[in-house]
């Protein structure tokens, strides 16, 4: 089966925004713990690769 288009980039639009506001907030502490940096960098990585698979999806 295939997927409908515009909701698959709805809801990768919110994962990427969620992304971005959890990474901005682990930046903030990056620096006093570990974990947090590796939060960021695993958000940063995340928000990258909705957007690369969105820039390939067709826009059916």
């Amino acid at each position: 089966m295939g997927y409908e288009p515009g909701v698959m980039r709805a809801i990768m639009t919110a994962c990427m925004t969620m992304g971005e506001a959890c990474a901005a907030e682990c930046r903030m502490h990056a620096e006093m713990h570990e974990h947090c940096r590796i939060c960021a960098m695993a958000c940063e990585a995340m928000v990258e690769t909705c957007r690369t698979a969105m820039a390939s999806m067709s826009m059916a």
